[in-house]
């Protein structure tokens, strides 16, 4: 990915998985991991130029949808 457009569609997706995710994983010591595997692939695909915008973007979606502390 070395775009913002393609950043932001896996962004997208892992937003879309997210509520899944904390259903799955009530406990939070199983869903970080769970969710590392998706978001890391992002990170690790951007730019490095880019990786500040995702981390803050991942963020986001992490308080939106209430993830527990890591």
């Amino acid at each position: 990915m070395t775009n913002r457009d393609d950043l932001q569609k896996a962004l997208n997706r892992i937003e879309g998985h997210l509520p899944g995710l904390l259903d799955a994983h009530t406990d939070a010591s199983d869903f970080w991991p769970a969710f590392a595997g998706e978001a890391d692939a992002v990170l690790e695909g951007a730019p490095a130029e880019h990786h500040d915008w995702v981390a803050g973007k991942l963020e986001s979606m992490l308080t939106f949808h209430g993830a527990p502390a890591p």
